[in-house]
């Protein structure tokens, strides 16, 4: 039996990084990891919606970090985590909240149009976490 089984869910000291905390759910994601305590790393195409996200949780304490980045290549998502890894020396938790909605009927939507959701979508989404587990592995005591 577990003395204080909450403390298991306890993330205080731990670094996120959030890829795409401009949008809906990343945006809420940086700022619970940022209300549990932990330093947050943020990424995301928009500049001046991540410096309001950044304005937002620095003044809750929350030492955090802005990417102005999409994980659009391996060169991108190695920037990413390069960067996160310069400020915070490790990563512990990954979000990637990144992504695109084009909805149309199956036979309304373009090649293109289908390529392009499936690149942003799964693609890059497997890019970033296969560049973070690289750098989880390294650290040697995992994440999520």
């Amino acid at each position: 039996m577990i003395d204080n089984p909450y403390s298991s869910f306890d993330i205080k000291g731990k670094v996120a990084l959030v890829v795409g905390a401009t949008g809906a759910f990343g945006s809420v994601a940086a700022r619970t990891y940022a209300g549990a305590g932990c330093k947050v790393a943020l990424t995301g195409g928009n500049k001046s919606e991540l410096e309001k996200i950044s304005d937002e949780i620095s003044k809750t304490g929350c030492e955090n970090l802005l990417i102005n980045e999409r994980p659009s290549s391996e060169k991108e998502c190695q920037k990413i985590v390069n960067a996160t890894v310069k400020k915070f020396a490790h990563i512990d938790i990954l979000v990637v909240a990144s992504g695109i909605n084009k909805v149309s009927k199956v036979d309304e939507m373009s090649p293109d149009t289908f390529s392009t959701v499936m690149d942003v979508n799964v693609t890059q989404s497997w890019l970033m976490a296969r560049e973070v587990i690289k750098q989880m592995k390294n650290q040697g005591d995992g994440g999520k």
